[in-house]
């Protein structure tokens, strides 16, 4: 009887340490999902910018979130996007990017 008890303790404490394992691993890929999600929302806003090449605000309702982007012209040459990213009613940091006009061409990215 010691022995069954023994055996039947050490299955279950690895069930439930396999159970909490699966679980985190479920976690953490669901949130590398959404920043994810988010990174590809935010690229995508940025490139349609870049494209356009003029002072503008305007908002993108994608398939993610919605996407709220406002250029302004730093000098002749860069331009300054600051895209902010709203999901769930969660409104995240704004991103903010200078990019050169002429060869379009990323500066900064913060």
């Amino acid at each position: 009887m010691p022995y069954t008890l023994v055996l039947l303790m050490m299955v279950l404490s690895i069930g439930f340490a396999a159970k909490d394992l699966f679980i985190s691993k479920y976690l953490y890929l669901t949130n590398m999902k959404n920043i994810y999600e988010r990174n590809v929302s935010v690229s995508h806003a940025i490139l349609l910018e870049r494209e356009s090449g003029l002072v503008t605000s305007k908002q993108l309702i994608g398939n993610y979130g919605e996407i709220l982007t406002q250029s302004e012209m730093l000098n002749p040459y860069e331009m300054q996007l600051k895209v902010t990213f709203q999901r769930d009613e969660k409104v995240f940091l704004p991103t903010t990017v200078v990019y050169n006009r002429e060869t379009k061409h990323i500066i900064s990215w913060e």
